[in-house]
């Protein structure tokens, strides 16, 4: 019997900032694959609601509490997955913080935690994760970057420079872990309603504006991050990796 490629049955996917925002299209996508899915993030409430729906719908995820900036909290989190379900398949790195602000009001501390949240705590996991993706023997690390980098989008200096260093992190990545079998891709998002869009002082201005740049006329859900995610999670993405995928509607092409 033929094995379905895009079929996740019994593998471990780990998605940071799983709790809210994409995460709450990511993780179900991939346990409706077949993934025991672990909800990892900042926000206990929020992960084990979005832990809670999966389960409740017939999807296997824990809720699983991490600073993924703190190497310490990484190394937890890592033990408990591997010991808890014994292995690690899919490394979702989707969490991220911003702020909005012109760049000369960034402070110090600002740059420290977007930089520290956005690439440091990518790298941190990806090598937490990098010896049970190795074993697996089909490990699949998926960064989650964004459009601003392609926009050079204003007030969100910061974020945009911690965006584009995802990309140059996947790229060498890449070809350090392809040998062992691990791919490494990203997809860029563009905008969807979450409530990150809230920091914006003119929602219903900004909704018009982002319908208008889109190629497609709909806003995107989470769901559409989903069903990227899951693709590039299983065996028929198995010879695509140190890529850049673009999820917006058409808006940037690069």
């Amino acid at each position: 019997m033929t094995v379905n490629p895009f079929h996740l049955d019994g593998r471990v996917a780990i998605v940071t900032g799983g709790g809210g925002g994409l995460g709450s299209g990511i993780c179900p996508a991939l346990a409706a694959a077949g993934a025991r899915v672990v909800v990892a993030g900042r926000t206990k409430e929020k992960l084990d609601r979005v832990a809670a729906d999966v389960n409740a719908a017939g999807g296997q995820a824990i809720a699983v509490e991490v600073d993924i900036a703190d190497g310490s909290s990484v190394a937890a989190m890592t033990e408990r997955v591997l010991s808890e379900l014994g292995g690690i398949d899919v490394l979702v790195n989707n969490a991220a913080v911003y702020h909005r602000k012109p760049w000369t009001e960034i402070t110090e501390d600002d740059w420290d935690q977007v930089l520290d949240t956005n690439l440091k705590g990518y790298y941190l996991c990806a090598r937490a994760a990098y010896p049970a993706l190795k074993e697996s023997g089909h490990g699949r690390v998926i960064n989650v970057a964004s459009i601003t980098f392609f926009g050079g989008i204003p007030n969100l200096l910061d974020y945009v420079a911690s965006k584009g260093g995802i990309v140059g992190f996947t790229r060498a990545l890449a070809r350090e872990v392809g040998p062992d079998g691990i791919t490494v891709n990203t997809l860029s998002p563009g905008a969807f309603p979450t409530d990150a869009e809230k920091i914006h002082p003119d929602l219903e201005n900004y909704n018009r504006e982002i319908l208008a740049a889109q190629s497609i006329k709909r806003r995107g859900t989470p769901e559409d991050v989903g069903n990227l995610v899951t693709f590039l999670a299983g065996d028929a993405s198995s010879f695509i990796t140190g890529q850049l995928i673009q999820i917006d509607g058409g808006w940037m092409m690069h």
